[in-house]
This record gives structure tokens, C-alpha cells and sequence, in this order.
């Protein structure tokens, strides 16, 4: 039997149909008759005294409480209860027999009844005077089973309200034909409203949905009502009380039709705005993941092929006036954004400078990309220089960044500028002048912040004189100029610059040639060197190749330039003893005297430890 109570109702109209009624009535009723009307009864009955105790009970009492009939009588019907709800039941019988017969009946739902057993049930008690007043008759009902449903009602209503929290922030009903919307939930406390300011009419919903979901949300709930759709999901924009808007996913079932036709519906309201937004911020950080990922592709691809084609030079060599005064304008420019122009020949190491340039300037932790004009593909110039987008032209198959994009908040260094097409001019223009480019087949402006050095070998005024190269880029360009001095123009450096690509390309080499003889350096001082530098370093490779043992052997005799004076033998020679006495001092007071080891000086000049030891007593160098 259950222990909790429901209420439940025997009221004044159903006991006034019961035959007990007509018993209670009859005040001269012989005691057999009595008996025989109240068994008659489908219920539980007793009749009771004015003090309380039973004068009769019929069988179904007798069965529901666990006794024989003849047990109850003269017993106190009060017994009969928990010792908890006997001073309550005490005043329902008095207020029964103090007050006129014809009072409606009392019924209590509320109370518990004791079985023989010792064990309780839930009771519903109906009571009323009989005529005289001198008994009373009660109505036994037990609710168990209504109790139990109750029970059972009242969870499955708990663990649908759970799980609605766990799924939707508010519940809803709907009625279309009679424009009600009910809410149950913080419907106000959700959109910032004070309790119940929210409509609560279909209407005032549908007023409050974004300008540009309503007119789909009326269309699509039209759908449902017309075609008498089983349920709905829908997705829209509702206003809060602030102005935001919160983004909602609507669900229900549609629970009501009329001629076919939707007309009323239950469902869930999850408010999805955080969900969204979060999603939202995802996919801009994937975005911006995807881009740096691209850009960084993009940088180490361009890397790797940098360091395939390596470089000429692994540092500036040379200490002639020309070349002091070179790097001391280069040193001032460099901590600058200025754009700069270096002019020389080809040869001259303007890719050297430009790298110097960078490495000294405050943009040195972002790459310097490098641009050779020359080499560029006549149709792929632009998409090289600033990107293209998937489709832009036939086999554009993905989007590509430019090369100005990698260099953005860095270095990019246009090397022969002046062989740029002349369209193409104006927008080099524009990414100078106003940092702006567009990509080859894009929609948008692109902003990139880049430091430029150009280079070239041409005269660019005469360029712009003939019409070849615009007037307005040569002076964007020209900010700070620096002519570079061609080889020939410094021959000072060229013993210093023989014996670095003697040391540097021999150990890459393999091979071990230690001297330049006296003839061989005056042929290459004298010579005019057309190529400059880099014509230098590859007929020193090309000498080193062919010779067999430590001095360097010519590939070939080179022509001197003319009304050169010729230097005595035994003066280059004590120049040169010099110059490789300067060398390896300035080696050994670098590395602190190291010839093995860590940063020794024999890996610095090139050499093997055993080689620079032999040069050292050759030369007289002693450690003091």
C-alpha cells in the first residue's frame, strides 16, 4: 500500500445519490434493516455513536481494515488511525454531530488508516450525521491507487522538467487560431524582460523575430499550418529587450489540427547564441590558423629554394675606401623604413648589401624576400609579385600568396627592377606609395607593411627618359640611392677577395691549395674583371679545380686591362706575406688562440689545423 496522499473528492453530490443517504435518514430503522441497507453499500461503511465507537461496520470495512465485522463493534473508530490523525479526526466528528443533519457532508482525503497488520494505507474518510443526530455514518476509500498514479504522475512530470532544462531553455504552447502563446520558463529573465513583459500572444512573438528571418519564419509556419505538418524546427534571430539579438532553435510537435490544418503545438526553445558565437570565434581562429599556415608554407618553401640556390658571399669582404664608404651609407639607412636603391653592374654583390641591409634594420626577424626580376615569367609576373585566387586564370587551381604578402612586416628586395613590364609599374607604384595590392583575380584590397630595396644595373633615368621605366616609381625608388663600386674601380680588395674564395670554396671543394703565387695575383689585379665579384669567385673555383698541388693554377691567362702599371714581384709578394700575416693574426686573436676546438681560428680562415700551424712558423707567428 502507499504512503502518499492524493486529493481526491467524494463530494456532496455524489453522496447524496448513495443509498446511505436515505439510511441516514431513517432514524426508526429497525437494526436488520440497517445492517442489510449499509452492506448494500459498494463501499466501506460504518456507523458510528456520538462518542466515537462503531455500531456497525459491513464487510467490505471489515476486509479493508483486516478484521472479522462482529471485531469492530463496539470499538473506537478512532483506533483505527495513526495516533497522528486522531485529534483532527476528533474535530471532523464533532463539527459532524454538532451541526444540523442537513450540512453538506465532509470529506477529507488526507487521512491514514492502520490495518489489523499494524500496516498503513491512504484514506479518504466521507462523513455525515444520521437523523437524530445520535450516529453518524463514514465512508472508507482507500487511494492506494490513486496515490500510486499520483506518484507515478508527478515523477514523470519531475523527470520531464529535468530533462527540458538539460535540452531547452523554455518550453512552449502555441495556439494559432486563438493567438496564444503560453511560456513555461524564464522566458523574460532569457530576452532581459521584466517578468511577464514578454508577449504572450503569437503575434508579439512574431513581431519580435528579426527583419530578416520573418518573412521565411512566416512563410515556413504557413507551410506547417496549411499542409498539417506533424512538428517543426526552425531556426531565426529574436530580440532582446536591449536591442541584441539571441539566435534560437525552435522545435515542437504539432498537437492540434483543425480541417487539416496545424493549429496548436508544444515544443522547446534552445537558445543557441553562445554556441554560435563560440563557433563563430572557432572558425575565425581556424581561419587565421589556415592563413599563418599558408604564410608559413609560403616563407618555407621560398627558404628552401634560397638556401638551394645559396648565396655568393657569407660575409662582406673587402676594405678599400669605396667599400667603407658603401657600408657606412648602408649602416645609417638600415635602422630606417627608407626605401632603398643600390646601383651597380652585375656582380658587384647588390644581393650581398641588400641582405646586410636587412640583418641591421629593426624588420630582421621577419624574412627578406628576395625578387628577381630577370627570371620571372613573363605571364606569372604579377601573380608572383602579388598573389593570385583560385580560378584567376587557367591552372590557377588554388590561391597563391605574392610575394609581397610573405614580406609583410619585413624586407622585400626587387633585384633588376628595371626589368619590370611597364604595366605592371603602377601597381609596384601603389604597394610602395600606399602599402595596397590586389591579388590577380581577388575582390579586396589587401594592407601589407614592407620595407623595400631595389636594385639594378641599368641607368634608370635614361629609362624613364625613353618612355621604359615610369617617372613617379624611379622617384618612389630613388629615396636613397647608393652606388655600389665595380671591382675594377677597387683593386685594393682584390688580393683580400682571392684569398677568402681561395680558403672558402677550396675547403668546399676538398682540395687543399694554400698559395697564390706572386704572377698569378699580378695577372688577377691586373686584369679589368667585366663580371666583377662574382666573375672573380668563379675563376678562382675554376683555378682551384685544375690545380693538383698547393699553389693556384690559372685555368687560363687573363688579358690585362689597358695602361695598367704593373706592380714589382717582390712588393706583392712582401703585400701579400702581409695580408695573410694580418689574416690569421686577426683569426687567432678572434678564437682566443683556439687552432682546434670550438670556433678555432682554422675554421675560421678555412683550413686545417695542421695547415694554418705550417703558414704560422712559415709566416713567424708566435703566440707571446
Amino acid at each position: 500500500m502507499g504512503v502518499v496522499l492524493r486529493v481526491g473528492a467524494v463530494g456532496e453530490s455524489a453522496f447524496m445519490t448513495h443509498p446511505l443517504r436515505k439510511i441516514s435518514t431513517t432514524r426508526d430503522l429497525a437494526r436488520t434493516e440497517l445492517k442489510l441497507e449499509i452492506e448494500a453499500i459498494p463501499d466501506a461503511v460504518l456507523v458510528l455513536r456520538r462518542n466515537g465507537s462503531i455500531v456497525h461496520a459491513n464487510s467490505r470495512a471489515a476486509r479493508l481494515l483486516g478484521y472479522e465485522p462482529q471485531e469492530l463493534a463496539p470499538r473506537m473508530a478512532e483506533s483505527l488511525l495513526p495516533t497522528r490523525y486522531r485529534e483532527e479526526y476528533r474535530k471532523l466528528m464533532q463539527r459532524s454531530f454538532e451541526e444540523p443533519a442537513a450540512r453538506p457532508i465532509d470529506t477529507r482525503s488526507d487521512f491514514r488508516a492502520v490495518t489489523r497488520d499494524g500496516e498503513e494505507f491512504p484514506l479518504e474518510i466521507a462523513i455525515g450525521p444520521m437523523a437524530g443526530g445520535e450516529q453518524a455514518v463514514v465512508v472508507l476509500r482507500d487511494t492506494t491507487a490513486a496515490t500510486q498514479l499520483s506518484e507515478e504522475l508527478r515523477d514523470s512530470e519531475q523527470r520531464f522538467r529535468i530533462a527540458a532544462a538539460q535540452t531547452a531553455d523554455v518550453l512552449q504552447h502555441i495556439n494559432v487560431e486563438d493567438n496564444r502563446y503560453m511560456w513555461f520558463g524564464d522566458i523574460d529573465g532569457l530576452l532581459g524582460y521584466e517578468p511577464g513583459e514578454f508577449p504572450r500572444t503569437f503575434d508579439g512573438w512574431l513581431e519580435h523575430i528579426h527583419p530578416d528571418d520573418i518573412d521565411r519564419i512566416k512563410a515556413e509556419v504557413e507551410c506547417i499550418v496549411e499542409n498539417g505538418e506533424p512538428g517543426w524546427n526552425l531556426h531565426y534571430r529574436i530580440r532582446a529587450k536591449d536591442g541584441s539579438y539571441q539566435h534560437w532553435l525552435d522545435r515542437g510537435t504539432v498537437t492540434g489540427f483543425v480541417d487539416g490544418r496545424a493549429n496548436e503545438g508544444i515544443g522547446a526553445i534552445v537558445d543557441q547564441t553562445h554556441e554560435l558565437k563560440a563557433r563563430q570565434e572557432l572558425e575565425q581562429a581556424l581561419a587565421e590558423i589556415r592563413r599563418l599556415k599558408a604564410r608559413l608554407e609560403a616563407e618555407g618553401e621560398y627558404l628552401r629554394q634560397e638556401i638551394k640556390g645559396s648565396h655568393n658571399f657569407d660575409e662582406i669582404v673587402g676594405s678599400s675606401p669605396e667599400v667603407l664608404t658603401t657600408l657606412q651609407k648602408l649602416e645609417r639607412v638600415a635602422d630606417t623604413n627608407a626605401t632603398v636603391l643600390l646601383l651597380g653592374e652585375t656582380g658587384t654583390g647588390k644581393e650581398l648589401l641588400a641582405r646586410a641591409t636587412h640583418a641591421k634594420s629593426k624588420r630582421s626577424k621577419r624574412p627578406l624576400i628576395k625578387v628577381d626580376c630577370t627570371t620571372l615569367p613573363s605571364g606569372l609576373v604579377e601573380s608572383e609579385l602579388f598573389g593570385h585566387e583560385k580560378g584567376a586564370f587557367t591552372g590557377a587551381h588554388e590561391s597563391k600568396i605574392g610575394r609581397f604578402e610573405l614580406a609583410h612586416r619585413g624586407t622585400i628586395f626587387l633585384d633588376e627592377v628595371g626589368e619590370l613590364p611597364l604595366e605592371l609599374q603602377s601597381k609596384l607604384l601603389r604597394v610602395i606609395q600606399d602599402g595596397e595590392l590586389e591579388r590577380l583575380g581577388g575582390k579586396g584590397v589587401k594592407k601589407v607593411d614592407v620595407r623595400v630595396i631595389a636594385a639594378t644595373n641599368r641607368n634608370l633615368r635614361d629609362e624613364v627618359r625613353a618612355g621604359r621605366f615610369r617617372e613617379d616609381l624611379y622617384y618612389r625608388l630613388n629615396v636613397f640611392p647608393v652606388e655600389i663600386p665595380p671591382l675594377r674601380n677597387r683593386p685594393d680588395d682584390i688580393p683580400t677577395l682571392a684569398m677568402f674564395f681561395l680558403a672558402q670554396r677550396g675547403k668546399a671543394l676538398g682540395k687543399q691549395v694554400e698559395r697564390i703565387p706572386a704572377q698569378t695575383m699580378e695577372m688577377l689585379i691586373a686584369y679589368a674583371w667585366p663580371g666583377n665579384v662574382r666573375e672573380l669567385q668563379n675563376v678562382i673555383e675554376r683555378a682551384i679545380i685544375l690545380s693538383s698541388g698547393p699553389e693556384l693554377l690559372l685555368a687560363e691567362p687573363l688579358e690585362p686591362r689597358e695602361a695598367r702599371p704593373q706592380m714589382a714581384s717582390g712588393v706583392l709578394r712582401k703585400d701579400l706575406e702581409e695580408l695573410e700575416r694580418k689574416q690569421i693574426l686577426d683569426a687567432l686573436e678572434t678564437s682566443h688562440w683556439r687552432i682546434k676546438g670550438d670556433g678555432n681560428a682554422a675554421d675560421r680562415l678555412g683550413l686545417k689545423p695542421s695547415t694554418l700551424r705550417s703558414r704560422m712558423k712559415r709566416l713567424g707567428i708566435e703566440r707571446v
